[in-house]
């Protein structure tokens, strides 16, 4: 019986990359069964079973079970002492958990989980596997202690994995040279074939939807909004711009503070819309109602400059050419080198959105298709083969 034991330090309820490896491991034959362990949360089930062999353990620690009312949440000090102290117990319950379960291999996806997964897999003699979703000692917001603990702790315990999987070649190069790694590979964040196949939305595409006229060209922003994510800059950009050349759509969510700048947006131009959150299986079929996908950012850590996002990929599944700025450098690199949309520096971005209401980019979204095609999950994942040999 091969089994594969996953940890996360999270809820484990919007985990695609993890769904998705799961259910390619166990169609493929590579693993009988596949678990991840989570963190308990109060709407959520403490076990789950899917439909495609995958088992959600959720774990509740003291600091989970405590109630909003609770006077050890409103006290600061005690809050940090419950918090390191469950902390702990979710340490201890990943090896107990490991050691019941004999998994063949265990897979970490957090790198502060590192030293307790290499426990994990030690006490349970498994092959431990590092999966980091970005550059993780180099991610937006980690700074001063933070950074320097995360360091110490990714150089100490990386050597204790096997294999190294990253999302793109940029960060697998960064792994291979700051460690001298042999073991590093890359699997790609990129959609399953079946959730590319676009059909006609629910309420229709965009310019039905918003009643946005032919003339208009239609650029989108999809996934979480903020101001580190440049939609703010974004909405101040299209406030701008006449509704007869470009309109703005925002396919996703944000904080309570962004969603209220968004409607107050929404409400006084006519060229900027909201759609929110969309089904997975939807999300391609929305999208490919819009002209032109558009990443921005700020000055951003190197993490996030290196990263290749699967909101990119469905972009160009549903046929849109890309425009990025160039802070985001291996997205402006690979959209420069794949002819598959432009970049610009991030505050000319409103210039360049101005000049393509009006360009021919009908060459871009051709070649955007093509490209497309080498990018499915089911592609990709013929890795893990490999990997958890």
């Amino acid at each position: 019986m091969r089994r594969n034991l996953h940890i996360f330090l999270s809820n484990v309820e919007s985990e695609t990359r993890l769904y998705k490896e799961s259910r390619f491991t166990v169609a493929e034959g590579i693993f009988d069964e596949v678990t991840v362990v989570g963190l308990w949360a109060a709407h959520l089930p403490r076990r789950e079973s899917t439909g495609y062999g995958l088992e959600i353990h959720r774990l509740p620690t003291w600091l989970r079970q405590l109630t909003p009312g609770n006077p050890l949440l409103r006290n600061a000090l005690l809050r940090k002492l419950v918090a390191a102290l469950s902390l702990l117990q979710y340490f201890w319950a990943v090896v107990r958990f490991a050691r019941a379960q004999r998994p063949s291999h265990v897979s970490c996806h957090n790198l502060m989980l590192l030293p307790v997964a290499a426990l994990a897999a030690w006490a349970s003699r498994s092959i431990l596997v590092y999966v980091p979703h970005e550059l993780e000692t180099e991610r937006t917001g980690l700074s001063g202690a933070s950074k320097r603990i995360a360091k110490f702790i990714e150089a100490r315990f990386i050597g204790y994995a096997r294999d190294v999987v990253v999302v793109c070649d940029p960060i697998a190069d960064w792994y291979r040279t700051q460690y001298q790694l042999s073991n590093v590979h890359v699997v790609r964040n990129v959609p399953e074939e079946s959730a590319v196949v676009r059909r006609d939305p629910p309420g229709g595409h965009f310019r039905e939807r918003f009643a946005i006229p032919n003339s208009a060209r239609v650029f989108i922003y999809q996934g979480l909004f903020g101001r580190e994510r440049g939609t703010d800059y974004l909405l101040d950009i299209f406030a701008s711009v006449p509704a007869e050349q470009g309109h703005l759509v925002l396919m996703g969510y944000g904080s309570e503070a962004d969603q209220q700048r968004i409607d107050a947006m929404v409400a006084a131009h006519s060229n900027i819309h909201w759609l929110g959150p969309v089904a997975r299986e939807w999300i391609v079929s929305q999208t490919s109602g819009a002209d032109i996908g558009i990443f921005v950012a700020p000055q951003v850590s190197l993490s996030y400059r290196y990263s290749l996002p699967n909101k990119f990929f469905e972009y160009v599944h549903a046929g849109l050419p890309v425009l990025v700025s160039d802070t985001l450098s291996y997205l402006k690199t690979l959209t420069g080198e794949a002819g598959i949309g432009w970049s610009a520096p991030y505050p000319e971005i409103g210039a360049k959105i101005l000049a393509l209401c009006s360009a021919d980019i009908s060459a871009m979204a051709q070649q955007t298709g093509a490209f497309a095609q080498s990018a499915f999950w089911e592609k990709d994942a013929v890795a893990y083969h490999h990997i958890y040999r």
